[in-house]
C-alpha cells in the first residue's frame, strides 16, 4: 500500500497512543460520549446481542434470562461494547434501536464521525487500554465500567479527517474481508473434496472397474461384489464400550483424562484434555475399559456425535463416558475402520440412529448393529494407505488457507490501529478516489 507519514508528530503523553500527528486533537473519551443508562424492556426494545462482528439481532446461542424488563435501552448509532475482558472485542455500532443485557455499556457519539468512533473503538490498542482500567479478581472476569473508562485519552483528527479515515478503512478492510471470505469458501471445498474422496474409497474402492453388488443396506448402497458386509459387533474384539459414568475428581497432574473436546482431527488432541485424575481412578476405571493403542473413539452424545478419532500414541490416559470404544479384531485395519466411520454414508447412518433426550445421544447397543464393510485385509489396508497420503495433501491446503486467513486478519488489525491512531497518513489516497 501507498502509505505514508503525517508532516508532524507530537508525543501523546499517553502510552497506549505513542505519538500522533500534531494536527490532531486528545480528548478524554467522556467529554465525546454519553453513557445511555436507559432501563427498558425487551417487550419493547427487541433484544440485540453484543458480539465480535458487531450488534446483531439476539443470537439463538445467546443465554437467556426471565429479566427482561431490565435491560439497557440502545438508539440507532450508539457504540455498544460488552464490559468483560472475556469478551474482548465484542462491540460495534447499533444499526437499529433495541436493548442490551446489563453487562455492556452503551455510549451516544457526541460531535463525531459514527464510522470513525466505531473503527478507534474497536481497535486492539483501544480494546487493551479499555480493559486495562477496568477491574476485578482474575483476568477474564476483568470489568470495566463507565467511570474507568471516561478518562482515557482519544487521539481526533477533524470531523472531515475523521470521516475520510473511515472511508478508506471501509474500503481497504472490505476487500480485505472478501478474501477471507474466498479462503474460508475454498476451505469448505477442499473438506467436500476430503469427505468425497473418504467416502467414495471406503464404499467402492480403488478399482474403478470392480464388478458391485447391493449391500443390502439401504444408507450403504452398492459395494464391490468381493467385500462382506457385517455389523460392527462382528468386527471388534471386544464389545463396544465406554468410560465410567461418573464425574472424577481432577487434580493438577496425574494420568491424563480423555472426553469428547480431545476428539476432533482424527486423532486424540491431548492439549484439550478434560484434566487429570488420580492413579487410584486409573486403576479402577481400567477395570472396565483401559486405552491401547489403535483403538478408535468415537463421540456418542453431545453436539459433536459421531466425530471419531485413532489412538495413535503409547501414552497412558483414561476416557470419560461421552466416548464410545471400537476396538478392532484382527481382520480389519483400525485405519481403515477409522476411514469407514468418517465416510459421508456412515455419519449419516449415525444421524438416522440419534436418540434425542437433553442431547443427541447414540448408545452402545445401537452402534453395535451398524454396518461395516470388510474388503479383503490387504485391499483395507491398499485403501487406508491411499486416503492417508491423499488426505495429508488436502488437510496441508486446508492449513494454508487457514494460515492466510489469520495473516490477512492481523493485517486488517494492523491496518486499522496504524490509521486511527494516526501512525500513517491515508487523506491522499480517499482524494484520490
Amino acid at each position: 500500500m501507498n502509505l505514508r507519514q503525517y508532516p508532524a508528530y507530537r508525543d501523546s503523553g499517553v502510552e497506549w497512543l505513542g505519538e500522533v500527528p500534531k494536527s490532531w486533537g486528545l480528548c478524554r473519551l467522556g467529554t465525546r460520549f454519553f453513557e445511555r443508562r436507559e432501563k427498558v424492556s425487551d417487550a419493547d426494545y427487541p433484544p440485540l446481542s453484543v458480539t465480535k462482528n458487531g450488534i446483531v439481532p439476539q443470537l439463538d446461542t445467546a443465554a437467556k434470562t426471565d429479566d427482561g424488563d431490565n435491560r439497557k435501552k440502545v438508539c440507532c448509532g450508539d457504540f455498544v461494547i460488552n464490559s468483560r475482558s472475556d469478551r474482548k472485542g465484542s462491540s460495534g455500532l447499533a444499526s437499529q434501536e433495541g436493548s442490551v443485557s446489563l453487562i455492556n455499556i452503551v455510549l451516544e457519539p457526541l460531535k463525531v464521525e459514527p464510522d470513525f468512533i466505531s473503527f478507534l473503538l474497536k481497535s486492539v490498542p483501544f480494546q487493551e487500554e479499555f480493559y486495562r482500567n477496568g477491574k476485578g479478581i482474575v483476568a477474564d472476569l476483568w470489568s470495566t465500567h463507565f467511570s474507568e473508562m471516561k478518562d482515557i485519552l482519544l487521539p481526533l483528527p477533524s470531523v472531515e479527517e475523521q470521516a475520510a479515515i473511515a472511508t478508506y478503512l471501509d474500503r481497504e478492510t472490505a476487500k480485505i474481508d472478501e478474501l477471507v471470505i474466498e479462503k474460508e469458501r475454498l476451505i469448505e471445498l477442499l473438506k467436500e473434496k476430503r469427505q468425497a474422496l473418504i467416502s467414495h474409497a471406503v464404499t467402492k474402492g480403488l478399482d474403478p472397474n470392480v464388478p458391485m453388488k447391493d449391500s443390502g443396506v439401504e444408507w450403504l448402497g452398492e459395494v464391490p461384489r468381493h467385500w462382506q458386509v457385517k455389523k460392527f459387533k462382528q468386527i471388534v474384539s471386544i464389545p463396544i464400550t465406554d468410560g465410567p459414568h461418573e464425574t472424577p475428581e481432577f487434580i493438577e497432574q496425574g494420568v491424563p483424562f480423555v472426553s469428547a473436546e480431545a476428539v476432533s482431527s482424527g486423532y486424540i488432541d491431548f492439549q484439550k484434555i478434560r484434566g487429570f485424575i488420580s492413579r487410584e481412578d486409573h486403576a479402577r476405571y481400567s477395570l472396565k475399559y483401559l486405552p491401547q493403542l489403535n483403538d478408535i473413539f468415537m463421540v456418542k452424545s453431545g453436539a459433536t456425535t459421531g466425530i471419531t478419532a485413532l489412538v495413535v500414541e503409547d501414552v497412558e490416559f483414561n476416557i470419560w463416558s461421552p466416548l464410545a470404544v471400537i476396538r478392532c479384531g484382527r481382520e480389519v485395519v483400525p485405519l481403515f475402520v477409522l476411514s469407514f466411520m468418517r465416510s459421508r454414508h456412515f455419519l449419516e447412518a449415525i444421524k438416522l440412529s440419534w436418540n434425542f433426550g437433553t442431547q443427541q445421544n447414540i448408545g452402545m447397543g445401537v452402534l453395535e448393529e451398524l454396518f461395516c464393510v470388510q474388503p479383503p485385509i490387504a485391499e483395507q489396508q491398499a485403501i487406508a494407505t491411499y486416503l492417508d497420503r491423499e488426505t495429508a495433501k488436502i488437510d496441508s491446503l486446508i492449513a494454508d488457507c487457514s494460515k492466510a486467513i489469520d495473516l490477512l486478519k492481523e493485517k486488517r488489525s494492523v491496518l486499522i490501529s496504524a490509521v486511527v491512531t494516526g501512525k500513517v497518513d491515508v487523506r491522499h489516497l480517499v482524494e484520490a478516489i
